[in-house]
């Protein structure tokens, strides 16, 4: 019985595989293009998947332009769900920063004199287009989390910060020493293209245990914490190699600062609802391209204990031309072809993409997945909810 009952279920399985095999899936049926996100057909799909959502993630393409059009249009069309906060790939420094600017009566002036004071500090944010997006945050009433690691070159603003905030006169004066050092290091690197002048190279153990010292109030302790924790971050990939552990021990800090946040907007008796707006990669459900459990996936169960669900976007441009976020780069755009990275069946759709945006809901893929989809296609559609393609993408406008 036990042969017989095997031989069943393995013709049952070529009978249903060989059924898929030969039915290939039509994926105009489960997509739709569009010139803008105001368009009837985006804001009824958009809404039908913001129903009983906790979390949204933009994963982004970084350096174009349409990233911040479209999660800013995500941001209203998901106002009546009860989301008013924006979640950045920056450190809570830098977050409080921008908050501060998009609160300003100029804040496209005020961000360009944060620029200029420190170069490069907010990397993925000097440009005016995501400040579209921060000011329509504020206007709403809305609050920005930053939950990233502290970047490499963002040491002399966080020390500046400290010092225009403290009370605490010594930390102050070794603060104003160590900044000193720390613009220094940028500006000759940055003259001699060489990174490793940067002060983060500088910043050592002793050191940090004397300003930790010397700190005494939470907020500044935690500071100094979070830039050991950036040094660390950075030496797996920069000094040992060590790429997982650069991307397993960045993920779980960014893990940490979410929670802070929102343990601390839970302590007011309300649920957050939170729009991510980060790198395609920390957006993905499951396991992602560099084998790690990132926030979003575990923001996607949290959603479920709390009897909700997440909703994950990927937006990519297919060609176009991209800002660099780098200061040791020789040029600030570049153009790109993402057409020979995306899944074959992508690559075959793009010839009928005649509209600036191909939305494709993955989603409704993964009931099919008996059919012949390549493996790239398959994680893909397990990771994302929704692709999000870009004809002709621009890169922001920079400061």
């Amino acid at each position: 019985m036990k042969t017989i009952f095997s031989l069943f279920l393995s013709i049952t399985f070529l009978s249903i595989t060989f059924i898929y095999s030969q039915d290939k899936i039509d994926l105009s049926k489960y997509s739709f293009q569009i010139e803008n996100f105001n368009d009837g057909t985006f804001l009824s799909f958009t809404k039908q998947r913001l129903e009983n959502s906790q979390f949204v993630f933009v994963g982004e393409q970084h350096g174009i332009k349409e990233v911040g059009i479209f999660t800013n249009s995500i941001y209203d069309i998901a106002q009546p769900f009860g989301y008013h906060t924006l979640c950045i790939e920056t450190d809570a420094i830098a977050a409080e920063k921008i908050t501060a600017i998009a609160s300003s009566h100029d804040p496209i002036g005020n961000a360009k004199k944060l620029h200029q004071e420190f170069p490069f500090a907010i990397p993925f944010y000097n440009n005016e287009d995501d400040y579209d997006l921060f000011t329509n945050v504020i206007k709403k009433k809305g609050m920005l989390w930053g939950i990233d690691q502290t970047f490499m070159v963002q040491f002399r603003l966080n020390f500046d910060y400290i010092i225009s905030t403290t009370d605490n006169t010594p930390l102050k004066e070794k603060l104003q020493e160590l900044k000193k050092e720390a613009n220094e290091g940028y500006q000759y690197a940055i003259a001699n293209k060489k990174y490793g002048a940067t002060y983060i190279f500088k910043y050592n153990e002793a050191l940090h245990k004397s300003l930790l010292e010397l700190a005494t109030d939470a907020k500044e302790i935690e500071i100094l914490k979070q830039l050991w924790k950036t040094k660390e971050i950075y030496a797996y990939n920069m000094i040992t190699k060590e790429y997982y552990k650069n991307n397993n021990t960045r993920s779980q800090l960014m893990k940490r600062n979410f929670l802070n946040y929102y343990d601390n907007t839970k302590d007011r008796n309300t649920t957050p609802k939170v729009i991510f707006k980060l790198g395609a990669n920390h957006a993905a459900k499951g396991l992602n391209r560099t084998n790690i459990y990132d926030i979003s996936n575990m923001a996607s169960e949290l959603a479920i204990i709390n009897k909700m669900h997440s909703l994950h976007y990927m937006v990519m441009g297919i060609t176009g031309k991209a800002a660099i976020g780098n200061p040791f780069s020789p040029i600030s755009v570049v153009p790109f072809d993402n057409i020979k990275d995306f899944p074959e069946e992508i690559q075959k759709v793009i010839p009928t993409i005649t509209k600036k945006y191909y939305v494709l809901d993955l989603a409704s893929l993964r009931p099919l997945a008996y059919a012949n989809f390549s493996d790239a296609f398959k994680k893909t559609i397990f990771r994302y909810d929704v692709l999000v393609l870009v004809q002709n993408a621009e890169a922001f406008k920079g400061f």
